[in-house]
């Protein structure tokens, strides 16, 4: 089984002196109702497919919820090598995931993931491990579009619905392309079973992704 792109494959931004400093800071700044973001996604200079993400408030305050497209489909001489589909919907109230539901199809292979915030934590439902209760404060492993997600140390794997963990580190901010733009964003390494690399601007945008497997390396680019 592959890992999501958000986290395992198989199973994922500034000019002053305030601005970078907020860029230098996880989760300094977050707004609270993000843009939608769309994703292409690049291997071997093709777009091979997409990452969207759409954002809506709640009826309640400090609702939200975040559904997650992802679709990406590789061919070699006319044949499918890596085909890989995930749709997600999270529903968040303030900084607590209280509802999940993912659906993955890897290739041949079928994932489905349901949690609810329950008495005693997160109650998850899986095809792959049946049910079990998770620590109720934590986030799935689609949430990197949060900026503050690089200080955790343990995401719900959204297409397997186990825990996977992940050791970030923050790296040097570099000058990159995004949305027809040059941006001094900061950039952090993830590293699980399949590493990645996020990309963030100063008001906590995400701007890129990039992770590498399977002999290919995936850029994904807005």
């Amino acid at each position: 089984m592959r890992a999501s792109p958000g986290i395992d494959r198989r199973g994922l931004l500034l000019g002053g002196l305030g601005l970078l400093t907020a860029a230098a800071l996880p989760g300094a700044v977050h707004a609270a109702q993000p843009d939608d973001i769309h994703f292409d996604v690049h291997i071997a200079g093709s777009k091979v497919g997409h990452h969207s993400l759409s954002f809506t408030p709640g009826p309640d305050a400090g609702q939200m919820t975040v559904k997650v497209d992802i679709r990406i489909r590789v061919r070699l001489f006319f044949v499918t090598v890596f085909d890989y589909t995930q749709t997600t919907e999270e529903v968040w109230q303030g900084d607590r995931l209280v509802r999940f539901t993912s659906t993955t199809l890897d290739g041949d292979n079928r994932d489905e993931v349901t949690a609810v915030q329950g008495a005693e934590g997160l109650e998850v439902t899986s095809l792959r491990f049946g049910n079990r209760t998770l620590p109720a404060d934590i986030w799935p492993s689609t949430a990197f579009w949060r900026q503050d997600a690089v200080q955790r140390s343990a995401f719900l794997d959204a297409a397997r619905g186990d825990i996977r963990k992940v050791a970030i580190t923050e790296l040097d901010l570099e000058f990159i392309d995004a949305q027809e733009k040059r941006h001094l964003a900061r950039r952090y390494h993830a590293e699980t079973s399949r590493d990645f690399d996020v990309w963030y601007g100063p008001d906590g945008s995400w701007l890129k992704l990039q992770w590498s497997g399977y002999g290919m390396t995936a850029d994904y680019r807005r």
